[in-house]
């Protein structure tokens, strides 16, 4: 989609202009805004499943601003119970209640303006949003990400890569378990929203204490 059409929305216009997956290495740390996100979905394969709710809170390097802090449930027909309902818990009679996933993009964008996102597996969530916009609204994610996960294997002794080819990134549960954090409404997009958004704080201290201060490099930033 051509952004020079005189029908593009502003926001469309505005989340272009002023987000780029490159934008975490053209400012200072302290200059970037950090959004902590996640989403549940009617299942996992990117492509075909569809975004049920998402929530975002954002931080700045020290504290989450809980009043900040946003849920959308989104309508989604045609859903079925499978597993992830399992997971999850949101029913197909649930989603009725939910507003249009083109509103949820309208409403979300401009808090992702010129901002890194950062979330547990984020790299997921990145995907369902860049599948959503582009079935809306011809554009891709572009926000830089931080998986906590990675982050984890990066600066916290006991899940520092060892070698084994296999190894995986920790869990949210074996990172709340192992930072002393209570699991707060696990398996809800604001629950495991705000769960790793301490995680990350509490990993942003950690290295504080050790070095100092936070540069690029104590940080895993991705783009998609």
């Amino acid at each position: 989609m051509s952004l020079f059409r005189k029908n593009v929305p502003d926001f469309i216009a505005s989340y272009t202009a002023r987000t780029h997956p490159k934008l975490a290495a053209k400012k200072p740390l302290d200059q970037l805004r950090l959004m902590v996100l996640d989403t549940e979905a009617t299942g996992f394969e990117i492509g075909h499943d569809r975004i049920l709710s998402i929530a975002v809170f954002e931080v700045d390097w020290q504290h989450i601003h809980i009043n900040g802090g946003v849920e959308w449930l989104v309508y989604q027909p045609n859903t079925v119970v499978n597993k992830a309902t399992e997971i999850h818990g949101i029913l197909p009679s649930d989603t009725l209640k939910g507003i249009p996933e083109k509103q949820m993009l309208s409403e979300l964008l401009p808090s992702l303006e010129n901002a890194i996102v950062i979330g547990h597996q984020i790299w997921f969530d990145a995907l369902m949003l860049n599948d959503a916009l582009r079935r809306n609204f011809g554009i891709g994610f572009r926000n830089p990400i931080i998986d906590v996960g990675p982050m984890a294997m990066n600066e916290l002794q006991p899940f520092r890569k060892s070698g084994y080819i296999n190894q995986r990134p920790p869990s949210i549960e074996d990172l709340c378990a192992h930072l002393g954090l209570p699991l707060f409404d696990r398996h809800t997009a604001e629950g495991d929203a705000y769960i790793a958004a301490e995680i990350f704080l509490l990993m942003c201290g950690h290295i504080r204490q050790r070095k100092g201060k936070i540069t690029r490099r104590d940080l895993p930033i991705k783009k998609m």
